[in-house]
């Protein structure tokens, strides 16, 4: 019983290897997933927005005012320098025709806000639920009569799945959703195409990211919120290489 939240947890990935964003000796601006030369100057990266897992009131999004590139949230100076030199890079990419530099620039900030900052440990908490929650129905179990001891058993099984899946949206799941929501829409402000979203990848974005919020609530199925993160991926390539 405990295999399908397990299996969900799967589908999201294991977590990524890290992320350089650093500048070679002639000035260009690298994002890779392998430690650069020795020689090269490491720059900070585009950090996903301060989310605090568990927290119960949503943090401010970072949105476009009228289409004009800012958001509510102001960024740090070195967050700023850092989005400014993705910025250029995927600009270079695009102009040489480098689709899977495109894809791979939107994949990596999406694990960054999937595993980012502790997260990667927290899938730990459903599995605890369910494993204290079982040995403490045994143990109570072998103090009554033989006859009730699988019933209390099993019924302690079963809300250690509740408190699981409960551990799992409220720890795991909604601030992911928040990281993703909040990043994916400060990537569209730096893209590297100088100018605005077309309306309908807008609309699609926004949807996905509805999905997202949706996908998070205790009361769906654990395997939902990495079905949508997929489909955020897909629709992030496709606004990525067409936007």
């Amino acid at each position: 019983m405990l295999l399908p939240g397990l299996l969900a947890l799967a589908l999201l990935g294991q977590a990524p290897q890290r992320t350089y964003y650093w500048r070679d000796s002639a000035g260009q601006t690298h994002v890779t997933n392998t430690p650069p030369p020795s020689d090269a100057e490491l720059l900070e990266a585009p950090p996903p927005a301060a989310v605090v897992p568990g927290k119960a009131d949503r943090p401010q999004m970072l949105r476009t005012n009228a289409g004009q590139g800012q958001n509510l949230h102001p960024l740090s100076a070195a967050q700023q320098r850092a989005w400014e030199a993705l910025d250029k890079h995927l600009a270079k990419a695009r102009a040489e025709g480098d689709r899977r530099t495109l894809e791979a620039v939107s994949d990596s900030l999406i694990n960054d806000c999937l595993w980012g900052h502790g997260l990667w440990a927290l899938p730990l908490l459903p599995v605890l639920s369910v494993t204290l929650l079982s040995l403490l129905g045994w143990w109570l179990a072998l103090g009554i009569r033989t006859g009730s001891r699988v019933p209390l058993v099993v019924g302690f099984f079963l809300l250690g799945l509740a408190c699981g899946q409960l551990l799992l949206n409220v720890y795991l799941y909604r601030p992911m959703a928040l990281r993703l929501w909040q990043n994916m829409e400060l990537l569209m402000q730096h893209m590297g195409t100088g100018k605005a979203l077309r309306p309908e990848h807008r609309v699609m974005l926004q949807q996905r990211y509805q999905a997202l919020q949706q996908a998070a609530d205790p009361l769906q199925a654990p395997w939902h919120f990495p079905t949508e993160v997929r489909n955020l991926r897909k629709a992030m390539q496709q606004v990525m290489v067409e936007p």
